[in-house]
């Protein structure tokens, strides 16, 4: 199972991003959604949402659990995009 990237990434609440993850497994994509809890540009936690029917909901929370950091590394930047989006549409700032 190898994570190819995130689509979809949108706010679901005032700190809570939602996300679709796709992975390839034996040579097909899979959806899991990943749910990002956020304060200010940082993502603190990330948990696991719906995913397709082939994908073990064991093995995906394991590999939440041991790349936690790289995640959140990979998901801040978007976090920044995300809120800069927003105020723009809600403020027309910059």
């Amino acid at each position: 199972m190898e994570l190819l990237r995130f689509e979809n990434l949108r706010f679901i609440d005032r700190n809570k991003i939602g996300g679709d993850a796709i992975f390839n497994c034996d040579g097909e994509e899979k959806m899991a959604d990943f749910h990002f809890y956020v304060q200010g540009d940082q993502c603190l936690s990330i948990r696991l949402g719906r995913h397709d029917a082939d994908l073990e909901t064991e093995q995906l929370q394991n590999f939440i659990r041991q790349r936690h950091a790289a995640l959140k590394k990979q998901v801040n930047p978007e976090v920044k995009r995300l809120r800069a989006e927003r105020r723009r549409a809600l403020y027309g700032e910059d």
